[in-house]
């Protein structure tokens, strides 16, 4: 695996696991990989499905050995085994070559990893040791999910209970890094609305940091500014952005992100030297496991806008000011939902 310090050929001397330093950003599932390649033998008929039953029974065993996988989060927070493009194409080769399929084998799109957990080099010296990994991984999902829907139950009565006392004010926001190198900040966007006045679009503000501009300019990822939703829309240095964020930030009573834990959001404030006065965060991923208790996959800001039917063009995501206007979107239809209690495991 070219991306990796260590290779196939040296897979020998690699420990059992160890820190990958220089992950790719993007990675296959194995999980994923394997449940679309098994439906796809099932659907080509009975003799492909039962070859790759076979396969996963005697033959992946020895492939395992020639394979190094990645540990990591994904950006649902799940902890997943995954490859690089290298372990993908070398385990879809064998698949294939175990299927004898008429027709090629259905491509699988990469997952984003989260970097804010280590990723962690693996290699499996048994099926055994393999099946009993996954299985440890399984029940730790499990219990992200569950601490993860009693944080967001905690949140929702939270919030209930400063609705009863006032009408509060609320802070969705975005920030959008330059790919190749996170320290650098390209957009922030944030919106301020509260429970009866979330449509006005004098709170919507978008701003490119003008020290960075010509790294957004470079970013293929981040081909469209439409700006047509906001009033407020300009580039500025990134000093002058954080005071007009500060001033927004201290008249609010609750600051919305999504997908990104309250640690991780203080600390990213203060390194901007934001002083955040102990607001309360909310993360709208967190609130929709209270509510959405059994949703453990699919749970990107797109997946959710899907669930809760927000119309939304996805590649408006992009933007920072749009991305925190959805987020806005996302918390209101939250608040409009029953509650559920978690289901028994």
């Amino acid at each position: 695996m070219s991306e990796f310090k260590y290779r196939l050929e040296d897979r020998c001397t690699l420990p059992c696991s160890m820190v990958c330093q220089n992950c790719p950003e993007y990675m296959y599932s194995f999980e994923t990989l394997r449940e679309t390649w098994t439906r796809a033998s099932r659907e080509e008929g009975k003799h492909c499905y039962e070859r790759i039953k076979y396969y996963f029974s005697h033959s992946f065993d020895r492939h395992l050995k020639e394979m190094i996988f990645v540990v990591a989060y994904d950006l649902d927070h799940n902890a997943g085994i995954f490859l690089d493009y290298k372990g993908y194409t070398f385990f879809k080769e064998k698949i294939d070559k175990a299927a004898e399929m008429t027709k090629n084998l259905p491509d699988v799109e990469p997952v984003k990893l989260s970097r804010k957990t280590p990723q962690i080099m693996r290699v499996f010296k048994t099926l055994k040791d393999f099946v009993i990994f996954h299985d440890q991984l399984r029940q730790k999902n499990r219990s992200i999910a569950r601490q993860r829907h009693i944080n967001g139950v905690h949140t929702l009565q939270r919030i209930n209970e400063v609705i009863e006392q006032k009408s509060p004010l609320f802070l969705a926001f975005n920030v959008k890094f330059f790919e190749q190198d996170p320290t650098k900040i390209l957009q922030i966007g944030y919106v301020v609305f509260s429970l009866e006045s979330e449509q006005d679009g004098e709170n919507y503000h978008l701003f490119l940091v003008k020290e960075n501009v010509p790294l957004l300019n470079n970013n293929t990822q981040l081909e469209s500014y439409d700006v047509s939703l906001f009033r407020s829309a300009e580039v500025a240095r990134l000093i002058d952005i954080i005071t007009k964020l500060q001033e927004n930030v201290s008249h609010v009573d609750f600051l919305i992100t999504h997908s990104t834990s309250s640690e991780d959001i203080r600390s990213f404030l203060k390194s901007q030297g934001l002083r955040e006065e102990h607001k309360e965060i909310i993360d709208t991923l967190t609130l929709h496991s209270a509510l959405f208790p059994d949703s453990r996959k699919n749970n990107s800001i797109e997946d959710i806008l899907m669930k809760l039917e927000i119309p939304c063009e996805i590649r408006k995501l992009q933007n920072a000011g749009y991305n925190a206007f959805y987020i806005m979107k996302i918390f209101l239809s939250l608040l409009k939902q029953d509650y559920c209690e978690y289901p028994k495991l």
